[in-house]
């Protein structure tokens, strides 16, 4: 009995004396650092965009062609960067892939019909720029269609910086889809 005495109140002196005294004059982020828990605190994620995109678009042009382009952001593809805060903290900034599926008819049939996105562009040159791309825009390029071919562009960017690819998707009237890059920058003398 004098044993479970001594062994109760060394236990409740033991408690009592771990109030915290020591790291009364230390910051929360040095007490953060002490116990190895600093990074996780000091990291905030956001995803761009937050919540889920799609966008439907079905237009009938006057030359015959008919275009469905749906276009959404993928939920687990995406590329990041990582901004450091005057605060100590760090925002890795997760921007959302994108991908679009079309289907193009002449006079009410189909005549082609495929899914845009960065692994269609990649295969033809390996790059760098793929790998943090995230496409931007997919549209129907009025101006570049006849009655023979339906033009869809598309843009690709490296969020947060002005680097960009653009490409024209053209899709005759038997279907044959041929792709070219978009050059807009001009060679100035």
């Amino acid at each position: 009995m004098k044993h479970l005495c001594i062994l109760c109140f060394t236990l409740i002196f033991t408690l009592l004396s771990c109030d915290g005294r020591d790291r009364i004059y230390k910051t929360n982020a040095e007490v953060l650092k002490e116990n190895k828990l600093f990074d996780s605190f000091s990291e905030a994620i956001k995803y761009i965009p937050e919540q889920r995109t799609e966008i439907l678009t079905d237009t009938i042009l006057s030359t015959g062609f008919q275009v469905k382009i749906q276009y959404y952001a993928l939920d687990k593809a995406y590329s990041s960067k990582t901004i450091k805060a005057s605060n100590e903290t760090n925002t890795t900034l997760h921007f959302k892939n994108f991908e679009a599926q079309f289907q193009v008819l002449k006079n009410n049939k189909l005549i082609a019909q495929n899914i845009i996105n960065k692994e269609v562009f990649k295969k033809h040159e390996a790059s760098t720029f793929w790998n943090q791309a995230i496409m931007q825009y997919v549209w129907i390029d009025y101006e570049n269609s006849t009655a023979e071919f339906i033009t869809i562009n598309t843009s690709f960017n490296i969020p947060k910086t002005d680097i960009f690819k653009d490409f024209s998707i053209i899709i005759d009237t038997f279907g044959a889809v041929k792709i070219k890059e978009i050059n807009l920058l001009e060679n100035v003398l």
